[in-house]
């Protein structure tokens, strides 16, 4: 009888969980058709239906929406929800939602300005293979910003994970500075030719 009763309990569960699942699955397809509806109301320049839209996809946990919110959030000046959404966004690694938050930290934008913070999260974004924090990363070592010092080697570095991304700003400027010699390169016109070559091979 109790061995009865047990696998009644397992099987209840076990049904349980499914039920959780499968709630979970039509969850996240509902948030994909908000986003659906938010982009065609964006398209229609219905700003005020497409954050709507946005927001509810938000709330249902879909990180893309999260991001496109608090995008647009801080395009309109509300950047204290700008923020709130781009953390929660980037409390799951993303690396989009951690370059928007850094980009909040560092301008000081709906949170207090803190350099460090914005530099962790340029750092963690770039590291990810996000293209434009790494143009940030190689821009911070080449112009001592972001409280970092000038360092021409690891300004090269991340120049040189953009251009293996294919990234045409990093590929024009490790070009640049083949070709005139500066990051402290020696000039090398035939790797210039060759990151040129690449940029040529991209779809215009």
């Amino acid at each position: 009888m109790m061995k009865t009763h047990r696998l009644c309990y397992l099987s209840s569960v076990a049904a349980a969980i499914l039920a959780l699942l499968a709630c979970g699955n039509a969850y996240a397809e509902t948030a994909e058709e908000y986003v659906s509806k938010a982009e065609k109301a964006f398209d229609e320049s219905d700003i005020v239906s497409a954050m709507s839209y946005y927001r509810k996809a938000a709330e249902a946990g879909y990180v893309p929406a999260q991001i496109r919110l608090a995008y647009l959030l801080d395009k309109s000046e509300e950047n204290e929800e700008a923020v709130r959404w781009y953390q929660m966004a980037a409390d799951t690694g993303d690396a989009e939602a951690e370059h928007g938050l850094a980009e909040m930290y560092a301008g000081g934008d709906g949170v207090a300005q803190d350099g460090s913070e914005a530099m962790r999260l340029f750092t963690s974004s770039a590291s990810k293979g996000y293209t434009p924090a790494i143009r940030v990363m190689a821009t911070a070592y080449e112009k001592g910003e972001m409280g970092v010092r000038v360092d021409y080697e690891t300004a090269r570095e991340w120049l040189e994970k953009g251009v293996q991304l294919n990234d045409r700003w990093s590929i024009t400027r490790l070009a640049q500075a083949y070709a005139r010699g500066e990051l402290g390169l020696r000039i090398d016109r035939q790797r210039a030719a060759q990151l040129e070559q690449q940029l040529a091979k991209q779809e215009p």
